[in-house]
């Protein structure tokens, strides 16, 4: 589009452009939603690469210069930094190292991806200036013409959104200032409080191929040797990595998190598998997703996609359907690397290897190109500041840096007629890993852990990795039988929703960091409740909005005994009687808010957690429950006398009730949810300067954690 009102298109065109072999008949429904109809794959690929261009151009353009860390070129020295930052993730090395092996492969990849860029160059060719989307004329700049490159880059881009965010740097930091026991016990590697993917081992509702194995010893976040130990101490002396590297380690976005899930036959009030699924990315303007569905003799695929991707990602056609999570597992190292005097050469198993330099050049609009250093060990690219001697550079290896096959899979996946067929194609799937949810017209349904999974000599890939020994390398991926994975389950249904796959007796080590798992608590309540669902029920429990903290943690509050302040009782009151919605029209969830901030505030005081990650909520309810005396609960605040659960739960009530009444008056009709829980639609940019075009904020249901997320109190993801 070029502006609002000159976003109008034809209800039905006939495309014949250089890039068909036969002309493509476009159909626009009610919705605006592309129907391509082709006699051929290619040229509906070339022709979903033309509406993509129409449609969606700007995104198009801006995602694929975000991947190469070429903004400066279009926007201008300021996002230089921005540009250091992005070429140093290794996305565009992996772009290129994918676009080299479908090169030299030759075969369907390859003409998948120059029909799609002929459609989108096809559309490019014909604009006029003044014919370019409004971004392009508000910035200044115009889009370069598409290559094959543009579509890895895109690949590679959902990748790093997906795959990139780590914490174990900063778990590393925080680890050198606890005492060994202590960490285990407030981190843990494996998640409590969920339902995993896979049915658990000797489950009765265990079906066919639940994926289980022998338990496997894993090592705790220990380095080797005292000079890894010096050089974890100078990396992270006072969090210097976290403030240098703040992309690094950012955490995960709460409102982040896709749920899928299916029944079967058995349990399905329609006789066939009913699948669903929502996946929650970025709330931008315009989407992330862009809905498409591609029919020809061999192919009739309906399903979202996004700019830049040549298929459907998420989809059904005529035999078979699949919706997509992400696995969230750890796929991403770092290791302190040892420098000798100069700077240039690292250790590694007892020898000196040299640091492999790349002079790159960011061009910059408006002024002069920057030449950029980038620095390489086997590892991967390596993080440190500009002055090489100074600070403990950091090298970083991620599955985003190894040459992927998933374009092979997803062109297996559209043209699968069984499950069985969607498993076979599945097995070219490698970045971002997905839990991918399949049903099929025969009544399969199964769901697998699917991508890249590394298998570490060390058995882990937590903290801060020693980077002088190989005792910390990868040694290749999880097979594809091996990976986490359940068909047809006794029970009659699969879910997931970006908790950990499986139990802890899986062999592999997939994460130490796995979010909360109170949307497969809910999930897994929902489907396990009812004998039979409707599709009206699975479209329900995609808004559903039930609070699983306020089932967890409002009962403790009835057990307190002795009285309470008359603000902190009436609070106490609220939060046991409500129903757990967190609907617009409700205070509760408010205070609900309110008093979760304060809990973990106060549980979490000691010094050691200051500016540094908080155990998770689980563990705070587990301590509550099974551990009521332990020393963590106690409130740094009052030196005399030391709280347990009981007095914790007692102060953080009164310390909510006076936040509620100090910032939104002592007046619960004041407190209506939708009045202070807000939605932002940002332009997909970010940026300040096209702040017109952003929406919102707007009232917003949901809550932390809920199946329709949001992040309190305001929500962009």
């Amino acid at each position: 589009y070029r502006t609002a009102r000159q976003a109008r298109y034809p209800d039905r065109v006939t495309l014949r452009i250089d890039a068909l072999e036969d002309s493509v008949t476009i159909v626009r429904d009610e919705r605006g939603v592309p129907h391509i109809f082709a006699e051929n794959d290619l040229d509906a690929v070339a022709a979903l690469g033309y509406m993509a261009a129409r449609d969606r151009l700007f995104q198009l353009d801006f995602v694929t210069r975000v991947a190469a860390g070429r903004l400066s070129a279009a926007l201008g020295p300021s996002m230089l930094d921005t540009d250091r930052y992005l070429l140093r993730t290794g996305m565009e090395m992996g772009a290129r190292r994918t676009w080299q092996r479908i090169r030299e492969n030759d075969g369907i990849e390859k003409r998948i991806v120059e029909a799609y860029v002929a459609g989108v160059n096809a559309r490019l060719e014909g604009l006029a200036p003044q014919e370019l989307p409004l971004e392009f004329r508000l910035l200044g700049y115009a889009p370069d013409p598409y290559t094959p490159m543009d579509v890895m880059r895109l690949l590679q881009y959902m990748t790093f959104n997906l795959t990139y965010d780590t914490d174990s740097p900063a778990y590393a930091a925080l680890r050198q200032a606890m005492t060994g026991r202590a960490f285990r016990r407030l981190y843990p590697r494996d998640q409590d409080l969920y339902v995993p993917i896979v049915p658990p081992s000797g489950d009765d509702s265990v079906g066919e191929n639940a994926a289980t194995s022998p338990s496997k010893t894993v090592e705790t976040f220990r380095g080797t040797g005292e000079t890894f130990r010096r050089n974890v101490s100078t990396a992270f002396s006072g969090d210097t990595f976290i403030q240098q590297h703040p992309y690094a380690i950012r955490n995960t976005q709460y409102a982040k998190g896709s749920n899928n899930w299916a029944v079967g036959p058995r349990r399905s009030a329609t006789g066939a598998p009913i699948l669903a699924g929502d996946m929650h990315l970025d709330l931008t303007l315009p989407s992330i997703w862009y809905e498409a569905h591609l029919a020809t003799p061999s192919m009739n695929t309906y399903g979202v996609t996004t700019p830049g991707a040549p298929l459907p990602i998420a989809a059904f056609n005529n035999y078979v359907g699949w919706m997509l999570t992400n696995v969230s597992a750890d796929q991403i190292d770092h290791y302190a690397l040892e420098l000798d005097s100069s700077g240039t050469r690292y250790r590694y198993e007892g020898a000196w290897r040299p640091i492999r330099t790349v002079v790159d050049t960011i061009p910059v609009a408006g002024a002069a190109p920057v030449l950029d250093t980038l620095r390489y060990a086997h590892w991967g690219p390596v993080i440190q500041n500009d002055a090489p001697r100074t600070g403990a550079p950091v090298a970083v290896q991620w599955v985003g840096h190894e040459a992927s096959t998933s374009l092979r899979a997803l062109w297996g996946m559209n043209h699968a007629r069984s499950e069985a067929e969607m498993q076979e194609a599945m097995r070219s799937w490698d970045t971002p890993s997905q839990n991918i949810l399949v049903a099929d017209r025969k009544g399969a349904i199964s769901i697998r852990s699917t991508g890249l999974l590394p298998v570490r000599r060390g058995g882990h890939g937590a903290g801060l990795l020693d980077g002088s020994t190989d005792r910390f390398a990868w040694t290749g991926r999880i097979p594809f039988g091996e990976l986490p994975h359940a068909r047809n389950p006794k029970r009659g249904y699969l879910m997931s929703a970006n908790q950990q796959p499986t139990d802890s007796s899986y062999r592999y080590y997939l994460d130490h960091d796995w979010r909360n798992g109170f949307r497969s608590l809910r999930i897994d309540s929902l489907l396990n409740r009812k004998p039979r669902h409707a599709v009206s029920d699975l479209a329900r429990y995609q808004s559903d909005v039930r609070v699983v903290q306020r089932d967890l943690f409002a009962p403790l509050l009835d057990t307190l005994g002795g009285p309470l302040p008359l603000r902190a009782d009436s609070l106490r009151r609220m939060l046991t009687r409500w129903n757990g919605e967190a609907t617009l029209d409700r205070p509760e969830p408010l205070a609900m808010w309110v008093f979760m901030s304060e809990l973990r505030s106060l549980a979490w005081d000691e010094p050691v957690f200051a500016g540094r990650i908080e155990p998770k909520t689980w563990r705070l309810r587990e301590l509550l429950v099974e551990r009521p005396a332990s020393r963590w609960l106690d409130v740094q605040a009052t030196p005399r006398g030391r709280e347990d659960a009981a007095g914790l739960l007692r102060r953080a009530l009164v310390v909510a009730a006076d936040t509620l009444a100090a910032r939104y008056g002592w007046n619960p009709t004041g407190w209506r949810w939708g009045d202070h829980q807000r939605v932002v639609f940002e332009h997909l940019t970010g940026s300040e300067a096209l702040r017109a075009l952003w929406r919102g904020p707007e009232p917003w249901p949901g809550f932390r954690s809920t199946l329709s997320p949001s992040q309190p109190l305001r929500t962009t993801h």
